[in-house]
Formats: structure tokens, sequence, C-alpha cells
């Protein structure tokens, strides 16, 4: 059985892979990306010397299918920041109206609070509440009317709080729909390449499944959170007291959440 002495299907799936770094902030990802460019590059320049017909139609091919998916998989990485960056703008607009609410929360308690002592200057001392003839009961009521108000500042906090979750767990989705997306991606490429091989070769290079490549490739990568972290949030009952379990995924601090027990 002939097999290319170039690019291995597997291989080039991996170059593929190193290849995406160039969309990525890091400096070492775009180094690592360049790398993968030129050994590409180095490889394909192999084939148009080599005397085999077979090398040059299997590159030829390969390369095609290689481009192919380097341009799905940054079509999907593209779709991924526009999530996070429309993500961002909605938690900056919630907060926005938090930090708003906080703000009128805690000017209305510190006017509230110094209302029985605040003073009419014109009127030589009289406070307001001595004008407006508040007192006794109408006191009392202002008492009731802080715990109110601090109670709305307190309910702001937590709101805050929650939006920071949320906004966790919505990139976290948007984060495995992306390596869900360049995982079929890769693995029909593999799938490709090896069809291509066969076809100019006359077999597979090789029986790897899908899942097997995936998994050498990306399994680093992939997000694994508490399995009832979906049913959890539908449900209301994540907290920022337990959001790191339900993160995380980690075994035995998810078994340690008193809700995962109930499952």
């Amino acid at each position: 059985m002939r097999l290319t002495t170039l690019l291995s299907p597997e291989s080039a799936v991996q170059v593929v892979w190193a290849m995406t770094g160039a969309y990525a902030k890091e400096d070492s990802s775009k180094l690592i990306s360049k790398e993968a460019e030129a050994d590409l590059k180095q490889i394909k320049e192999q084939a148009d010397k080599n005397n085999s017909a077979e090398e040059k139609q299997y590159m030829t091919a390969v390369m095609a299918a290689i481009d192919a998916s380097r341009r799905s998989i940054e079509i999907v990485y593209k779709g991924r920041e526009l999530n996070f960056e429309e993500n961002e703008k909605l938690r900056d607009t919630y907060l926005e109206s938090v930090k708003e609410s906080l703000e009128f929360g805690k000017n209305a308690k510190d006017f509230f609070k110094s209302l029985p002592t605040m003073t009419i200057g014109a009127a030589g001392g009289v406070t307001v509440a001595e004008a407006l003839g508040v007192e006794g009961v109408q006191l009392w009521a202002i008492g009731l009317l802080l715990a109110g108000v601090g109670y709305f500042v307190r309910l702001a906090r937590k709101r805050r709080q929650y939006l920071y979750i949320k906004q966790d767990y919505e990139r976290n989705l948007y984060y495995c729909q992306y390596i869900s997306r360049v995982k079929m991606i890769l693995t029909t490429l593999y799938q490709d390449l090896n069809r291509i091989h066969k076809r100019i070769f006359g077999d597979n290079y090789s029986n790897l499944t899908g899942d097997e490549i995936y998994t050498s490739l990306l399994s680093g990568v992939d997000s694994k959170p508490c399995p009832y972290v979906h049913k959890h949030w539908k449900q209301k009952v994540i907290n920022p007291d337990i959001w790191t379990f339900c993160e995380s995924g980690v075994d035995e601090a998810v078994k340690s959440c008193p809700f995962w027990k109930n499952n």
C-alpha cells in the first residue's frame, strides 16, 4: 500500500488547528500560526518539486480542503467574537442601569436620613421636619422608608452580581458552541483528506476516527461545566457562592454543591 510522504491527513488537521492562532490576540499564538503556515508552504514546495504525479495531485486537493476549512473556522471564530462583543455591550447597559439604581438609592437614603436634622437657614435654625410638622409617627415612617431604601440598594447590588454570572454563563455557551463547530470542521476535514488519499493512493492513510482526532487536538480546550448547570440556571438556584462549582465542573467540587445532591 502506498502512502503520501508529504502530509498525512492527521498532520494536516493539526496544521489547520495551529494556524487558527492567527485570529488570537496573544503573540505566542500568532507565532505558532506563522510557523505552521511556513511549514505548510514548505511542504507545498516539496510537492511541486516531486516527480510523483500522485503527490502533486494529492497536495493540490489537500491545499484546497485546508483553505476551505480555514475559512470556515475563521467565520466561526469571528461569529464567536461578535457574540462576545454583543454580550459585553448588553452587560454594560445592564450595569449602567444598576449603577443608576444604586446612586438613586444612596441619594434617597442620605436625604431621608438627614431630613429630621436639616435646618432652614432663613428660619433661625428650624429643621425641615419641624417646619413640615413631621414628628412622632411621621419620623417612624421615615425610618421605615430608610429601611426600604436600604433593601432596595442591597437588591441592586445582588442584581449586579447576577449580571456578572449571567454574562459568564452566556459567554461559556458561546465558547462551547465555538468548540463544537470547530470540532465538526476539523473532523470533516480529516474525513475528506482520508477520502482524497484513498482516491489517489488507493486506500485510507489511517483508520483513526474523527473523535480520536478531536480528542488529541481539542480535549485540553473543551469546556466541561457541571452537567446540571443549564437545569439549575433555568431553576434560578445558581448564586455567587456556588458559581465556581457550576462553571468548572470539577467532580469533587461539584459534589459539594447542595443542589447537585438533589439530582
